[in-house]
């Protein structure tokens, strides 16, 4: 359900709504010498989908990588697109309601 259709009058949005990070969606070569797909790439497997999430540097140790990915089934990746929107939806009011108070403070 996106955030917009919720009722805003109400403070308690459950956090499974949201989620951070991109899917992204992903033709790929086989590893068989062979295969269709190694034959100018016409012929690709998949699409495969992947979760993205990027840990900021301040999270993260130095021996993790900068991005970790996960694989989704594509039913999966249609629930996470509509939470990651959501997220980002909720990031842009935040930040625009910040920016509407600096605004108004120092008018």
């Amino acid at each position: 359900m996106p955030v917009d259709d919720l009722d805003h009058g109400t403070a308690n949005i459950p956090i499974h709504f949201f989620a951070r990070g991109k899917v992204i969606k992903r033709w790929q070569t086989c590893g068989k010498m062979d295969c269709a797909c190694r034959k100018g790439g016409k012929f690709l497997h998949g699409p495969y989908f992947y979760l993205v999430i990027t840990n900021p540097v301040h999270d993260r140790s130095p021996d993790e990588p900068k991005q970790k990915w996960f694989y989704l089934t594509e039913e999966e990746a249609d629930r996470l697109k509509l939470r990651i929107r959501n997220f980002n939806l909720l990031a842009h009011n935040l930040y625009s309601d910040i920016i509407d108070q600096m605004k108004a403070g120092s008018g």
